[in-house]
């Protein structure tokens, strides 16, 4: 059956957020990467200390994770945000 312009434009959006996932799984996993061991984890305990970030982040996925390409698009959307805010 074919598909209608929405839903054309959702699984548009569907691969296009998969395309980006697929781009920085590959760019956080190359031997090239700067990113060590210890900075992952030290990123990781830096949360610890700054609980309210982790709480954004575990209400974004309690409130979304039974949608799953929601969820995707929050977080890739945060990410975005952020990385926006480190290069300004």
């Amino acid at each position: 059956m074919p598909m209608n312009k929405a839903q054309q434009a959702q699984s548009e959006g569907r691969k296009s957020r998969q395309a980006v996932l697929d781009y920085l799984t590959e760019c956080l996993t190359s031997p090239n990467n700067p990113m060590d061991g210890d900075q992952v984890r030290e990123f990781t305990a830096t949360l610890m200390y700054f609980p309210e970030s982790r709480e954004c982040l575990n209400l974004i996925q309690r409130r979304y994770s039974d949608k799953p390409d929601l969820y995707r698009t929050i977080l890739l959307a945060t990410a975005v945000e952020c990385l926006n805010r480190l290069i300004a």
